[in-house]
């Protein structure tokens, strides 16, 4: 028996269809999964951590593949949510000897975890928010596992790139005003002020780098 016009269309919903324009990222929310990165990381109970990172990782990767008009597999959200990775791992590790070697009697390693745990919930909002509106070609509905992996690895590997001194990101310009009449001690504590704000642009910067060139090193990432 021949399938019937609505089974054919549902067939075709669950593979391919003409996706909508995503909507705008809803401004704070990202800042917000990070804060609540960071607050996972002080519960002092075995496994809870990496339970309540793997869901705020987890409804991230959602929100963002929903916004684009994608779904997005149990077993993919899984590759994307879980905490740690041999990535992950390494990037952990080298942070940590830099530490004790720069500050062997402090060892604010506690402080190290928070911080490498927001930072990681970031670049994977960041990226893979890059990945869908920018990167990926594929008319699939769907994003699986095998997908998953690999974006995952490229989010990773730009993370760590990110991090090289040898990475050359982008430069922005700054206008200059017309008249400085600022003195002296002004124009030092607005470059102080200035250049401390600038961070995380300069970082963001560099992890857009890096990605970009990791889906240009990776064949078939565009492809899904």
């Amino acid at each position: 028996m021949p399938p019937s016009a609505t089974d054919t269309v549902a067939t075709a919903t669950s593979t391919t269809v003409a996706l909508s324009p995503a909507s705008a990222p809803p401004s704070g929310r990202l800042a917000v999964m990070t804060a609540y990165a960071v607050a996972a990381t002080v519960i002092p109970i075995p496994f809870v951590p990496d339970r309540v990172l793997a869901s705020v990782r987890g409804a991230l990767v959602y929100d963002i593949a929903s916004r684009h008009g994608l779904s997005i597999t149990t077993d993919a959200r899984q590759a994307l949510a879980v905490p740690d990775s041999e990535l992950r791992t390494k990037l952990v590790r080298t942070a940590e000897t830099i530490v004790r070697q720069l500050l062997r009697r402090l060892r604010p390693l506690g402080v190290l975890a928070s911080a490498s745990r927001a930072i990681e919930i970031y670049t994977l909002g960041l990226l893979f928010e890059r990945y869908v509106s920018e990167v990926r070609r594929t008319a699939a509905v769907r994003v699986h596992h095998d997908e998953a992996r690999l974006v995952r690895e490229a989010i990773d590997r730009a993370l760590l790139r990110a991090l090289s001194p040898s990475l050359k990101p982008k430069a922005t310009t700054v206008g200059d005003s017309a008249e400085d009449l600022r003195d002296e001690f002004t124009r030092w504590i607005d470059a102080l002020l200035i250049t401390s704000a600038s961070v995380p642009s300069y970082f963001e910067r560099r992890l857009l780098s890096a990605f970009d060139e990791i889906v240009a090193e990776t064949p078939g990432l565009r492809d899904g």
